[in-house]
């Protein structure tokens, strides 16, 4: 099928018309929302308010969400802690383990050669 430019202007005049799409607004999960609010939430805590009044205070913005639900979902959007070398006399060192490392034997290169 062969077009004519008569036509193809035609139809190039119709697509312009054509209205613009509204693009969809990206919907989130309760867990998404508490992630992306969490920053404020924890600020909230900082300033004295406790989890049921935070999470009375979301239900009344449209965030209908129970307050052990709140705090699981903090708990999960918190960064994930990296593993730190314990110190010694920390308390996820045991006494014994900081002990035996103080008493422990380094030898030293003799300083005469043969």
């Amino acid at each position: 099928m062969k077009l004519t430019t008569e036509k193809i202007e035609a139809i190039a005049t119709k697509l312009r018309e054509l209205p613009a799409i509204e693009k969809k607004k990206p919907e989130f999960s309760k867990q998404e929302a508490v992630k992306l609010l969490s920053k404020e939430i924890v600020a909230m805590q900082k300033r004295g308010y406790t989890l049921l009044q935070i999470s009375e205070a979301l239900r009344g913005e449209g965030l209908s969400i129970a307050t052990p639900t709140l705090k699981t979902y903090l708990q999960k959007a918190r960064p994930a802690r990296k593993a730190s070398v314990a110190k010694p006399n920390s308390p996820t060192t045991s006494p014994k383990l900081s002990e035996a490392g103080a008493h422990s034997f380094t030898p030293k290169a003799d300083s005469e050669e043969i």
